[in-house]
């Protein structure tokens, strides 16, 4: 007899008997009994599976009558003291465990055991409406029940994600898509966030992932296609990884107190060129119409500005590295990079979030009513960061920068095509600082410059980029291996080498300092934006 035939009788045999007996225990045992009989029959046999089906029955109605002749008792009579039966049946596996292991199986494998035996499907219309080898349909059910047998061998492989799952903010680097990607892809699920995280230290299979989480392989299998097509995954071979760097609050307050204690031991060499630069900035805009809280608002930015650009420069004359945003699918260009937190995290008392601020952020729109252009520049800071954009609704860049614009030139939002339901953000906008009103009529409380003037400012930021690396590059140099954040091996060449220093908290460090010692001012000053309108 052909392998293959024997694979298929084996098949036949096994179905027949896990849907007589209910479990793959017993249904395994009374396979076995089922061929030693057919093993030990002397006789050649004309039609082996009438035969051995029939042999299958007798030996079922056999194991049925040794089940009951074993003593029953009533629920109600069971003492702490009579515990043997339940414990001899507590190993063997019930439907629901057996389905749960089905459900954890791999695409390929559990499709072909789902078909043959839960719907009882043949192998040969398997294979034909799957379109493979009828071997292979045999090689797969093999594999399924010897991965569901070892599924049974350690009932408990679940990670600690599984019953307390985490939370994954994912911020970017570069321009995000036209929906908010890569953070909108997966706020607010967690099924994907704990996903990511599981798939961070090394790449691993669905069915892997899937039995972390303690969550059905096919819904794995689905939100990992989600995020491979939206790149925050990768695949290699079988298995997945998730394809950005992700930190903890423990790496983050280590480098955190580090650049804390060199702000205050290199305050004065720093600030001295920041002075510098603010005298050149008020030299600069001495004669533009701005009130205090803007004018104040505008040297912000621009000291955020600079040092962003400084410390960039700094770094990469340490560790030079070359980095290039890809296109996305979602139409952006951006690099993602993760924060993990616990679902119980103490944001309020957390000591980075009074050190982090946002990069800068542009809105751009050209032949916007009458002017040629409109450029919106944002930094968000502490203590509110974005709150502006929040509350009853998302405000996103373009309609926030919008509505700045027709609030600015007094259009009437009857005729800007901008939804009146936005006029309703107004008064959140006011205790934000962005807007005041001027009896009863809101005016901007932000620095709205011309482009000419703002080209004017940055060439001083420009000019002293170069000039602040070359000054901050050899203190810094000493703690950087401080400063470094671990990677896994995989993703080492797939991020580049300055994103792996943790040199974030520098400017709000600087700026607390300055603002201790009176040298700075920052209250009612956030946040630091400006709009810049070329007529």
């Amino acid at each position: 007899m052909h392998i293959n035939d024997i694979e298929n009788i084996m098949n036949y045999l096994f179905s027949a008997a896990l849907k007589k007996c209910g479990n793959f225990e017993d249904a395994e045992d009374l396979t076995s009994e089922t061929l030693l009989a057919a093993l030990k029959y002397p006789n050649e046999i004309q039609d082996i599976k009438k035969w051995l089906s029939g042999v299958l029955n007798h030996k079922y109605y056999d194991m049925l009558r040794h089940k009951y002749k074993l003593p029953t008792v009533s629920i109600n009579l069971i003492t702490e003291d009579i515990p043997d039966f339940e414990e001899e049946q507590a190993d063997v596996p019930s439907a629901d465990e057996i389905r749960r292991e089905v459900a954890y199986l791999s695409g390929k494998y559990r499709e072909v055991i789902v078909r043959h035996y839960l719907n009882g499907e043949k192998v040969q219309n398997i294979a034909e409406k799957l379109g493979i080898p009828k071997g292979t349909v045999l090689s797969r059910l093999s594999a399924g029940r010897e991965q569901i047998r070892k599924g049974f061998d350690s009932m408990e492989r679940y990670e600690k994600q599984s019953y307390q799952p985490e939370r994954l903010g994912i911020t970017c680097n570069g321009c995000m898509g036209l929906n908010g990607e890569p953070w909108s892809l997966v706020e607010g699920d967690m099924l994907k966030q704990n996903i990511l995280i599981a798939a961070y230290e090394k790449p691993v299979t669905c069915v892997e992932i899937a039995l972390a989480l303690g969550i059905p392989t096919a819904y794995i299998e689905n939100a990992v296609n989600d995020l491979v097509s939206s790149e925050l995954m990768q695949k290699k071979g079988d298995k997945v990884f998730t394809d950005f760097m992700i930190v903890t609050p423990e790496q983050i307050l280590k480098s955190l107190d580090v650049q804390i204690e060199f702000s205050k031991k290199h305050y004065n060499t720093i600030w001295g060129l920041f002075n510098e630069f603010l005298a050149e900035i008020r030299e600069s805009t001495k004669n533009l119409c701005l009130r205090e809280s803007e004018q104040r608002k505008l040297q912000y930015f621009f000291v955020l500005h600079l040092f962003s650009n400084g410390i960039y420069q700094a770094v990469q004359q340490i560790v030079p590295s070359k980095e290039e945003y890809p296109l996305r699918p979602d139409g952006g260009k951006w690099i993602a990079f993760g924060n993990r937190y616990t679902l119980d995290f103490d944001f309020e008392n957390y000591k980075f979030s009074k050190y982090c601020y946002g990069g800068e952020r542009r809105s751009y729109e050209e032949n916007f009513f009458s002017s040629k252009s409109v450029d919106l520049h944002i930094y968000d800071t502490q203590p509110d960061l974005n709150k502006y954009q929040h509350g009853d609704m998302l405000l996103s860049d373009e309609i926030f920068m919008k509505m700045l614009y027709v609030i600015y030139k007094g259009i009437p939002f009857n005729y800007t095509g901008i939804d009146p339901i936005y006029l309703e953000r107004i008064p959140h906008l006011a205790k934000c600082g962005i807007i005041h009103t001027v009896n009863g009529v809101p005016q901007l409380d932000i620095p709205v410059i011309s482009k000419q003037k703002y080209d004017e400012l940055d060439k001083l930021r420009i000019n002293k980029i170069h000039e602040f690396a070359d000054m901050f590059e050899p203190i810094l140099r000493e703690i950087m291996p401080e400063m470094k954040l671990s990677i896994p091996k995989h993703l080492e060449s797939r991020v580049a080498e300055f994103r792996k220093y943790s040199c974030y908290a520098f400017p709000i460090a600087v700026i607390k300092e300055a603002m201790e010692k009176g040298d700075f001012y920052t209250e009612n000053c956030t946040p630091p934006m400006v709009m810049v309108i070329e007529e």
